[in-house]
């Protein structure tokens, strides 16, 4: 996303705004926010950049520093678990929503979103943009976990890559990996249309695997 947004009021659209930011990877661990800074830009007071940041600081996406926060790292231990818990949520998810599909409960509008996601993050790797890519990849892999119908999922998701996706940037940047994860996404896509549960589990687990061996391979 580019930083220069336009002026936002509310502690929640400050929060998405930042936020977003933390999910197509134009945040580095250690970055300083600076409260002033980000008030300036956003055109806002202080206070919704305040209560902002101070949720993030309660959801781990940042850690304290003198006068004030920076983006929270992880050591590559704690990546490893982060790539195992977000295998196993993407898993489950994938497979609640087959099922999903399957009864006839997924609005018709979500296979047209899910498709266009797909292209879209397809597109992003043919032209070599990796952070479109980020974020593609990010909205493909929201909407499965949001349409199994269980929002605690959606929520850990959410959070989970918040703190994946300068892995994910930096993963997308090997062309090699970012072609197949792109064809690996039409197969889930396939598997989630057809209601196959079993397969769309497997696929989406040996993806987020895949993705967890390239990124220890950085």
């Amino acid at each position: 996303m580019n930083r220069s947004e336009t002026a936002v009021g509310s502690t929640r659209s400050v929060y998405d705004v930042i936020w977003s930011r933390f999910l197509d990877g134009s945040y580095t661990s250690g970055e300083r926010l600076r409260e002033a800074a980000l008030a300036e830009e956003l055109g806002v007071s202080r206070t919704p950049v305040r209560e902002a940041l101070g949720r993030m600081l309660a959801e781990g996406l940042v850690s304290p520093v003198a006068r004030g926060v920076v983006v929270a790292g992880l050591d590559h231990d704690a990546m490893r678990r982060l790539f195992d818990f977000r295998r196993d949520l993407e898993g489950f998810s994938a497979a609640l929503t087959a099922d999903r599909v399957r009864a006839g409960l997924i609005a018709p509008v979500w296979f047209k979103d899910l498709e266009q996601a797909a292209d879209d993050f397809a597109d992003a790797v043919s032209r070599g943009d990796s952070a479109a890519a980020t974020t593609s990849n990010m909205l493909f892999h929201g909407l499965i976990v949001e349409a199994s119908g269980n929002e605690f999922l959606a929520d850990a998701h959410r959070r989970a890559i918040a703190r994946l996706a300068v892995s994910t940037a930096l993963n997308l940047e090997r062309a090699e990996w970012a072609l197949e994860a792109a064809r690996q996404h039409d197969l889930i896509a396939k598997a989630l249309t057809n209601g196959d549960a079993q397969t769309a589990r497997e696929l989406a687990e040996a993806h987020i695997h895949g993705a967890s061996r390239v990124f220890d391979g950085l």
